[in-house]
């Protein structure tokens, strides 16, 4: 069945950030299709929460999803943190993080992933996350101001090659940051950008740069500038007493991938993200291309996400882009993850009558020898059963309900999760 969000609708989606492990959720608030209506959900309950608290909010003006990160006091650990590029068909745009205690931002500990649907980021999006690698959207033309201050567990990062000004306070604090390669569309350095990075040894700064504000390697002690003679950025370290190493304008390939697993473990309808490095880490073209042996056991996209199909074994092989024939071989090892229900799945503006739908776009990792059931709130709305790997739903009156979707194996019963559904008797086409 097709969803649509049109361009009127003012919607807000209260959804799961990350691939989920069980997914138990009660909607207090409904989305019909209609667009003439607001659906918000319940802040308390319309939410569904595993192992990241966030939401994605509809935005009509640009047609788009914008994802608002939360501080939360419960927050669980996991490894990665990965935002949807589209909700609906609808491309998430924005990443906004609302804020009460840093200490208590949802973050992951490996690493984060913002796809390249992403154009804007909020001021201070990133604060005091303490995760080691990050990807960003090359959509992306600035890193805001604080976007990644007090960040002190981040090394080394890859900055999108289409960024044109680096923000005041950008980086400030970022104690454990080594080296960094400046966009080569860089115009503009802001104050304060890299302040009090202490460990900051190499900052490549290419010629485009024709402005950098004050204070912005401060407590830089250790800093050497990569950069050409008698560009803007070698005067500027000439002028502050900056060590510089010169470079001349000729393309520098890539000598070694670094950072790369030797083997990773990926449960099916989960992720897990590579994050290599290109030394030197001023090497001319940074990007590097992925290869799965056997997608359909786990596929990767080419920023090095790499999300597991089905249980089994393959090989995803990293190579250079820039004529050096360099390459890396990661061994992934798939498992079957747990029974969960997939966080997007709701059904709305339905027919009167029986649709039928794949079974496995509501269930992830279903158990084959198990039965499922499904309860209704409402079952004078609607009702569902599932029979031979198909979702059957009759709709019979206007109104909504709640599907809770039970599990049984034996004598034991396990709820799965719940999802909304909406009919709707007086649809016209």
């Amino acid at each position: 069945m097709k969803k649509s969000v049109k361009t009127k609708l003012a919607l807000l989606l209260t959804l799961i950030l990350t691939v989920p492990a069980i997914a138990k959720a009660d909607w207090g608030g409904w989305y019909d299709g209609n667009t003439s209506n607001t659906w918000y959900g319940d802040t308390e309950q319309g939410r569904i929460s595993v192992n990241g608290i966030g939401r994605y909010e509809y935005r009509p003006e640009n047609d788009s999803f914008y994802c608002f990160l939360e501080s939360s006091s419960s927050q669980k650990s996991q490894d990665f943190l990965i935002i949807e590029d589209s909700i609906f068909g609808k491309p998430v745009t924005g990443l906004f993080y609302l804020v009460d205690d840093p200490s208590f931002y949802t973050v992951p500990s490996k690493g984060f992933y913002v796809p390249d649907s992403v154009t804007n980021l909020e001021i201070t999006v990133f604060e005091s996350a303490q995760f080691q690698n990050i990807y960003l959207s090359n959509a992306l033309t600035m890193i805001s101001k604080g976007a990644f201050r007090f960040c002190e567990n981040l090394s080394q990062i890859q900055l999108p090659s289409n960024i044109k000004t680096i923000c005041q306070d950008a980086f400030i604090l970022c104690t454990s940051l080594k080296e960094i390669k400046i966009p080569n569309k860089v115009k503009t350095i802001q104050k304060n950008a890299f302040k009090n990075c202490k460990n900051l040894t190499k900052i490549y700064l290419p010629a485009s740069v024709k402005t950098i504000e004050k204070n912005v390697f401060t407590g830089c002690d250790k800093l050497t500038i990569y950069c050409e003679k008698d560009s803007y950025a070698y005067k500027y370290a000439k002028r502050n007493k900056i060590k510089t190493k010169l470079l001349s304008n000729k393309t520098v390939k890539a000598t070694q991938i670094t950072n790369l697993p030797k083997s990773i473990t990926v449960e099916t309808h989960e992720s897990y993200l590579l994050f290599p490095f290109i030394e030197p880490f001023y090497a001319t073209n940074q990007k590097l291309a992925y290869i799965s042996d056997d997608p359909s056991i786990a596929e990767v996209n080419q920023n090095g996400k790499v999300d597991g199909k089905k249980k089994g074994e393959t090989t995803i092989t990293v190579m250079t882009t820039d004529g050096s024939h360099l390459e890396k071989q990661v061994k992934v090892t798939v498992k079957k993850g747990e029974i969960a229900l997939n966080p997007y799945f709701s059904l709305y503006q339905l027919e009167k009558g029986t649709t039928e739908f794949n079974v496995d776009a509501m269930l992830y990792n279903r158990n084959e020898k198990a039965t499922y059931q499904i309860e209704s709130s409402d079952s004078s709305i609607a009702t569902a059963k599932i029979e031979n790997g198909t979702l059957k739903v009759t709709a019979k009156k206007q109104g909504n309900a709640v599907f809770v979707v039970t599990e049984k194996k034996g004598k034991t019963k396990n709820e799965i999760g719940s999802f909304p559904i909406s009919v709707d008797t007086n649809k016209k086409f």
